[in-house]
């Protein structure tokens, strides 16, 4: 038994199973296709259009978290002397990438609230 057309919403009974019929019939050829289904077999990930879409995606900006930059302290601490100058040389190697350590020398070099410090740190790090 062979299936030419079947219209869009038919209830196909085949054998004792039924099978509900979507849009499967290719465009161009009037053939039965499969539904290009994530796990289907021969499924191919479609790229979203473009030029159709008027528009370039937005430039994500990359935004370094602080596994990052625990990882990288050597570098950041010049960075951290930069724009927390009262924090001395021993106070950054005693700080040594953790950020609880950095928010709590803010507040007593600075006089932050716990909360100040922490946004000083979160405006510094995107800005990094």
């Amino acid at each position: 038994m062979s299936l030419t057309h079947v219209p869009r919403g038919a209830l196909l009974a085949i054998g004792t199973a039924f099978a509900f019929s979507t849009a499967c019939f290719a465009a161009d050829t009037q053939k039965w296709a499969p539904p290009n289904v994530v796990g289907m077999p021969g499924y191919t990930p479609q790229e979203p259009d473009r030029a159709s879409q008027g528009r370039e995606p937005a430039v994500r900006q990359s935004i370094p978290n602080w596994s990052v930059i625990s990882g990288g302290w050597k570098q950041f601490s010049g960075k951290v002397k930069e724009q927390w100058g009262r924090l001395t040389d021993d106070e950054l190697v005693q700080i040594n990438g953790k950020r609880e350590s950095l928010e709590g020398m803010l507040q007593q070099k600075y006089g932050y609230t716990q909360e100040e410090a922490k946004k000083e740190v979160d405006t510094w790090v995107s800005r990094n």
